[in-house]
C-alpha cells in the first residue's frame, strides 16, 4: 500500500461508514511466523482500513499524534505484539 492509498484512507469519515462494512479486528488472525512484512501484508489486506475498523458493534477510528510515533512505527509494534 502506497503513502497516497494510506492518506486516502486516513481521510475516511467514520461517521459515515455503516458498521457492518468495517473488520472486526476480534476476528482478524495473522500468522507469527510470517516475517513482519509479510504480517503487515496479511493485517492490510484482512481489515481494508487500518484507520477505520470495528471492535463488536464499536465502530474505531484509528489517529497518530503528529508529534508522536509514526504510524509504520505503530504498527510494526502492534504487529510484533499480536
Amino acid at each position: 500500500m502506497t503513502a497516497k492509498e494510506l492518506d486516502a484512507l486516513k481521510g475516511v469519515d467514520i461517521r459515515t461508514v455503516e458498521k457492518e462494512v468495517l473488520a472486526d479486528i476480534r476476528e482478524v488472525e495473522v500468522d507469527r511466523s510470517l516475517p513482519l512484512e509479510e504480517r503487515k501484508r496479511a493485517y492490510l489486506e484482512a481489515v481494508g482500513n487500518p484507520y477505520a475498523v470495528r471492535v463488536g458493534d464499536m465502530k474505531v477510528r484509528v489517529r497518530f499524534a503528529e508529534d508522536g510515533a509514526s504510524f509504520e512505527e505503530v504498527f510494526e509494534n502492534m504487529l510484533r505484539n499480536v
